[in-house]
């Protein structure tokens, strides 16, 4: 029998802990598969200028990188993109990922991620992401990889206002990571968790956890049977808010 494909998500707003989840999720010795994640590949093309393919399970050619720019996800990005400012000039010789400009930036990052997702994807390569799922694409994305066979694990991580997301930016800042502007992080906030119960609808199997003091799991859904694993006065506002509230999974 065949191995079953499986598509793993880490999904949360800004600053919640999505990478710490995943660092946990390998301690444990568990298989995501290949992971690709943008800041990772922002990171690598900034101080390198390229980014291998190779590492990610992929032989892509720019003929290839041409024809995932007519898909709508590309075309987005790349709107963006423009309206923000950025340029995007990129292209693939010998399998490498190449940074013309020198300019790399979250939208850049961004494209090159949905890039390798979408390959992996289509070539039925188990992978893991990290996302803010603050677009509906990525729910798209579920029910596109359900067709191809995929099984589809979510691993949903929040905290409990958009000011202590702010908070945590700013003391990773502080240590050297990554900025996201406030006021980005607030409207993402909203629209992460407006996503979330159209995720857990369509999902194979779902794990919610909250990290406003340390990380504990809420809750988790299996075949749409949701199992909720801490006591009531440890519920956050946000699993009420948007999935206790909502109809009946």
């Amino acid at each position: 029998m065949s191995e079953v494909k499986r598509l793993r998500i880490f999904a949360g707003p800004n600053g919640s802990g999505k990478s710490t989840l995943f660092e946990t999720f390998q301690q444990k010795n568990y298989k995501p598969g290949i992971f690709i994640n943008s800041d990772v590949v922002e990171k690598e093309i900034l101080e390198k200028g390229f980014l291998d393919l190779l590492p990610y399970g992929l032989e892509l050619t720019q003929d290839d990188l041409l024809n995932f720019y007519e898909t709508p996800n590309a075309k987005t990005l790349l709107r963006k993109s423009e309206e923000e400012g950025h340029k995007i000039d990129i292209e693939i010789r010998e399998n490498i990922i190449v940074d013309k400009s020198r300019d790399t930036h979250s939208y850049e990052a961004a494209l090159i991620t949905t890039f390798i997702r979408e390959n992996l994807l289509n070539k039925g390569i188990s992978y893991a992401f990290e996302t803010v799922m603050s677009h509906p694409s990525k729910l798209d994305e579920i029910i596109e990889a359900q067709k191809k066979g995929y099984r589809v694990y979510l691993y949903f991580i929040c905290l409990d206002e958009a000011s202590l997301n702010i908070s945590r930016v700013n003391d990773r800042v502080k240590k050297g990571g990554h900025n996201v502007d406030p006021e980005r992080i607030k409207k993402r906030y909203v629209n992460t968790l407006e996503n979330l119960y159209p995720a857990l609808k369509i999902v194979d199997r779902a794990y919610l956890f909250d990290n406003s003091d340390e990380m504990l799991m809420v809750a988790e859904i299996d075949s749409g049977e949701l199992t909720i694993n801490v006591e009531q006065e440890q519920i956050p506002n946000w699993f009420i808010q948007y999935v206790v509230n909502k109809t009946t999974i």
